[in-house]
């Protein structure tokens, strides 16, 4: 979906109820029947929802350097210092849009949401005179659902999006430059406590920005079958000082409590011997018919030991923990004070400046090469660090590392979410066995921690994750059945459309079914109750062969030429190109397309493609070109907003499932991205020239 996928999952408002062992054999679960397509109502609710904000800002050189010189040098300057601007808009924006502790003196913005640090896309770079240049830019922010109605005077446009304004302080190109840690310019008054009414007018300026909510991830399963893969999981779990109530020892002496009495064995005997370097305390489990160990390590601000966090000495020893751990360990959870640009709070900062890791430093610590890892940011406002973490080079790939934040407050009176995380790892209620479990229920349970305020946990990188049940068996699709445990783990007897009853795997989004098959909802007694993998048919009597194939084609982003026909050269000329390779015609009504933004067209009643056929979606204009087989539309609204630079286009069904997508990069202008063999979804993406409407070799479609 984008560079940094962020599931902010589903949370039900449920009771909790404590699972207790039981020698009584379960009840048998009713047989759901599948649901179609279209018919499915959204049947969980989310506390948090991502968006893009737009803009156009300006950079300014200095006369006394600038002026006179080569051209190509100034536009360098001003791309260099375009990242620093971006800082600058991203900080303001946090300090509008962040949720506050109201008080009397504090009455600006205050908002559930966070800005996400270096999620910036620059483009349009354009000079206005020799020293002034504007750009367009984009920031990613992550917000309560009805963030757009919370802004005040925000206004609705055609496009689907929202237009409001910011008022920004006038930071210099030296000022904004500034960015040494624990430096920062952003630090200093006034900027530190931003309030508009508290700075003189000739200091702010005003933008004018759109926002505009960002397609939302799938839920996903955790990643447990490659953390236990090897047969041991090691996780370090640290305490950051804390003022309220030292909450860093009470919750680090709880967690050991509560980990010995789940039958850890401790290194030592007792809570008030454990040092930072005593070594984990450990737990045998079952992962699916495998032993395995899970090894917790436990680290916080002890006082008069070699962590303490008055010192600077203790402040040098937490961080070097923090440091090990990312560096060495597989789950590595932070739980105390953080903040939007601030990172992990480890020791009394009013005593020392040692012992914090602010987000700048994160993208670049060392972190486990190749190995999958999941980090828990686990404090107030932490979402801006899974930006961070995903900066970092140690991680060449996304598909390494998750990392769950918060969008808002978080409960600093509960050690609860350490317990619901490791709960996880070694099977806390169930006798030892460790079982997949899903992200969604993880963040439901991390959010009820805290009842007065909603802090909207999160996770980044989920886009990877498993979307059918780690361990589901495939081959056993379509199986006949009479009820579920005729099929396995993992897997569901359920009712298809002709009434035969057929074994079925659990998933959350059809990219990780078999081939011919999609994540279809199940109704039981008039409930949605879960989603498996169904034939497309939605009858395993019918050959999976004569299943349903609908592709991206073709993808132009940076025009060059006329290409709908209709006598200008413009952003509508951008264009996506859409195929059936299925043996039989498809009803695209309904279908939608999307870009790394948002949904940009909605295909109308009526589109329907033959086998072979295509249709060519514009971003705009009056297209006069109708060649072959192929359908013509424009954007259903008003345009395809594709970046340049690269971006991200994905094609749903009526239900909003993923039937397809491609990614690119900056590909020239001109050129496009084009499957090697038209209309083969086995075949790789390739740069070639536009053939809009036609096959490759000019023929029609």
């Amino acid at each position: 979906m984008k560079n940094i996928a962020h599931a902010l999952a589903a949370v039900l408002l449920v009771s909790s109820v404590a699972a207790c062992d039981s020698t009584e054999a379960p009840e048998e679960e009713p047989v759901g029947s599948i649901v179609e397509a279209g018919k499915a109502d959204d049947f969980y609710a989310k506390t948090a929802q991502e968006y893009y904000v737009e803009g156009t800002t300006t950079i300014v050189l200095d006369a006394a350097e600038w002026s006179g010189r080569d051209e190509a040098d100034r536009l360098a300057e001003v791309r260099r210092l375009i990242p620093f601007k971006q800082v600058v808009v991203g900080w303001f924006l946090n300090q509008y849009i962040v949720e506050k502790e109201r008080d009397a003196k504090d009455p600006y913005g205050g908002f559930k949401a966070l800005t996400k640090n270096g999620s910036y896309e620059d483009m349009n770079i354009t000079p206005v005179d020799e020293l002034t240049w504007t750009f367009d830019f984009r920031q990613e922010i992550g917000g309560q659902l009805d963030l757009i109605r919370a802004l005040p005077d925000a206004t609705a446009n055609a496009d689907g999006s929202w237009s409001f304004d910011l008022v920004i302080g006038k930071i210099t190109n030296d000022e904004m430059q500034q960015l040494d840690t624990d430096r920062e310019w952003y630090r200093k008054s006034p900027w530190g406590t931003f309030n508009p009414a508290n700075v003189s007018a000739d200091r702010l300026e005003t933008l004018p920005l759109t926002i505009r909510p960002e397609p939302a991830s799938e839920d996903a399963w955790m990643e447990l079958e490659r953390l236990f893969a090897d047969g041991t999981v090691t996780v370090g779990v640290h305490f950051g000082w804390d003022y309220h109530s030292e909450y860093h020892l009470k919750h680090s002496r709880s967690l050991y409590d509560w980990l010995v009495a789940k039958g850890f064995e401790s290194p030592v005997g007792s809570y008030d011997e454990l040092r930072h370097d005593s070594g984990p305390l450990k737990r045998t489990v079952s992962y699916h018919g495998r032993e395995a160990t899970v090894e917790v390590s436990l680290f916080w601000g002890k006082p008069g030991a070699e962590t303490d966090p008055d010192t600077a000495a203790g402040g040098r020893q937490l961080e070097a923990d923090m440091l090990d751990s990312l560096e060495n360990r597989e789950v590595v959870m932070f739980s105390g004070h953080s903040g939007p640009f601030y990172g992990f709070a480890l020791a009394n900062w009013r005593k020392t400046s040692e012992g914090d890791l602010d987000d700048s430093e994160l993208a670049e610590v060392p972190l486990m090469t190749g190995q999958y890892q999941l980090i828990i940011a686990e404090g107030c406002d932490t979402y801006a660090l899974g930006q961070a973490f995903y900066d970092n080079p140690y991680k060449d790939g996304l598909e390494d590392l998750d990392v769950i934040t918060t969008t808002s407050f978080s409960n600093a009176s509960t050690v609860a979410s350490a317990q619901d995380i490791l709960g996880r790892l070694f099977g806390a209620y169930s006798r030892n066995e460790v079982e997949p479990a899903l992200f969604s229920d993880l963040i439901r349970d991390l959010d009820s921690n805290s009842y007065w305020f909603t802090t909207m946990y999160g996770v980044h990188g989920i886009d990877d994750n498993p979307k059918v049940h780690p361990w589901a068996d495939l081959s056993a699709s379509c199986a006949v059945c009479d009820r579920t445990s005729d099929c396995g783990d993992g897997m569901r007897c359920v009712t298809m459309s002709d009434g035969a009853r057929g074994c079925a795997a659990e998933c959350t989004a059809s990219t990780g079914c078999p081939t011919g098959y999609s994540c279809r909802a199940v109704q039981t007694d008039g409930w949605l109750t879960q989603t498996v993998c169904a034939p497309e048919s939605l009858s395993c009597a019918v050959p999976v062969d004569d299943r349903q194939i609908v592709l991206i084609n073709e993808v132009a982003p940076n025009q060059a030429d006329d290409y709908n026909g209709d006598g200008e050269v413009a952003t509508s000329d951008e264009y996506v190109e859409i195929g059936n390779a299925s043996a039989f015609e498809v009803d695209l009504s309904g279908w939608s397309l999307s870009d790394g933004v948002g949904v940009r067209h909605v295909f109308p009643t009526g589109t329907v493609l033959p086998p072979g056929g295509v249709v060519i979606v514009f971003g705009g204009g009056e297209p006069t070109i109708v060649p072959g087989t192929t359908l013509v539309q424009t954007a259903s609204t008003g345009r395809l907003g594709l970046n340049n630079g690269g971006d991200f286009v994905r094609l749903a069904d009526l239900d909003g499932e993923s039937v397809g997508a491609v990614r690119f990069g900056d590909l020239g202008k001109g050129k496009v991205i084009n499957r090697a063999t038209d209309l083969d979804e086995a075949d790789a993406w390739t740069v070639t020239d536009p053939t809009p409407g036609t096959a490759q070799d000019g023929e029609l479609f």
